[in-house]
């Protein structure tokens, strides 16, 4: 098992309740309606100096009559969403109208956006398309023209039950690029057969020319429990590559790869304490060290998932500090983060729903000074 120091890459935890950050920008930018009572999924993606495109899974009721009680949809995990896009000029002060970027031509739906810039104007855009219990997988296109158009859809997965999340795909140093997933996976998986719980495995897709031909990782990380799924990955400086994974253990989990992402070590604990809720994790571009969003709360189930913590590393993910909570409402679920870097602000994005709802979401924007997470 590779290692940055001792048995874990994170050694810090922290004792006390961390203080919250004041917001620079607050917004919902994806309300609940009866139309359209869940959202979820989000990520932010810089088309040029001046605009940024908000993607985002968009659930719609199928009932004949829409909701029309707040947070009482019921909208669950398999059925049917689109995936949808909005524009800002203002670096997200402002968000113009909404656009359907991929239709739902899958029997329950189409969720999971990630986008990858290959050149000014060449972006990847993946997707998870869901037809059935057995079927759930991964497809990507291809614009040539940033984003204004897509090309003809590729499948990635061969026939199985695959997921990943949103602003997950990442572009290594060497020009690879890694699209962590998860599933049902053995070394010798069949596709095709339903999940029933247990045994979940992360891995990567990975591809050396931009998705033209591409493979899957040799190695896939799991641990007791439920398994681990929502892989999270960032490059370190000296080449390998840290993936933190949500599981059942009361802690995120983390794994490294020496070889781009083929081979990684058996997943150990972290500590940071988590429900089953997956983390995110990204290197800030002005200053170099490594930014993770997660739920600071241990816990075996998937609830509670408050609060929503940010914490820096400057060794590599040797160690955490700087815990500051995003959002700590406790009668408000705040998770699955997104986080864009637009010069000085940190954009950071999540579902957030009353506790009370039933699955039904919003995206919640929140705008920090990068400074923020030092201070």
């Amino acid at each position: 098992m590779s290692t940055v120091a001792g048995t874990s890459l994170a050694q810090a935890d922290n004792k006390t309740s961390p203080p919250l950050l004041k917001p620079i920008h607050d917004s919902i930018v994806c309300p609940w309606t009866p139309q359209y009572p869940r959202h979820d999924h989000q990520l932010i993606f810089p088309l040029d100096d001046d605009r940024l495109l908000l993607v985002w899974c968009e659930y719609y009721s199928n009932a004949p009559a829409a909701a029309t009680k707040i947070g009482q949809g019921g909208i669950g995990d398999d059925v049917s969403c689109q995936i949808s896009s909005m524009v800002s000029h203002d670096h997200g002060r402002t968000w113009g109208d909404r656009t359907v970027m991929q239709a739902n031509n899958w029997q329950h739906n189409v969720k999971h956006p990630n986008l990858v810039r290959m050149s000014p104007d060449e972006v990847l855009f993946s997707y998870v398309g869901w037809d059935s219990a057995a079927q759930r997988n991964v497809f990507m296109r291809r614009s040539t023209d940033n984003c204004r158009t897509w090309g003809e859809q590729v499948q990635i997965s061969e026939p199985g039950w695959y997921c990943n999340n949103a602003d997950r795909a990442i572009r290594l140093s060497s020009g690879r690029v890694l699209l962590p997933a998860h599933g049902p996976y053995a070394k010798n998986y069949i596709g095709g057969t339903p999940y029933k719980g247990g045994d979940l495995h992360s891995f990567v897709f990975y591809s050396d020319d931009g998705f033209k031909t591409w493979e899957r990782s040799s190695d896939s990380m799991t641990a007791v429990g439920r398994g681990c799924h929502e892989p999270t990955i960032v490059e370190l400086k000296d080449g390998r590559l840290l993936c933190l994974l949500r599981n059942t253990n009361q802690r995120q989990y983390q794994s490294v790869s020496e070889d781009g992402g083929d081979h990684w070590s058996q997943p150990v604990p972290t500590k940071l304490k988590s429900p089953e809720s997956p983390a995110l994790v990204k290197r800030i571009p002005t200053t170099g060290d490594l930014l993770v969003l997660w739920n600071n709360v241990a816990s075996k189930s998937n609830w509670p998932r408050t609060p929503l913590t940010a914490a820096i590393s400057k060794d590599e993910g040797k160690t955490w500090s700087q815990y500051k909570d995003i959002d700590n409402r406790k009668d408000r679920d705040a998770a699955y983060p997104s986080v864009t870097f637009v010069g000085d602000e940190a954009l950071v994005a999540y579902y957030s729903r009353s506790t009370k709802w039933k699955r039904d979401s919003e995206v919640t924007l929140r705008i920090y000074d990068v400074g923020q997470f030092y201070g």
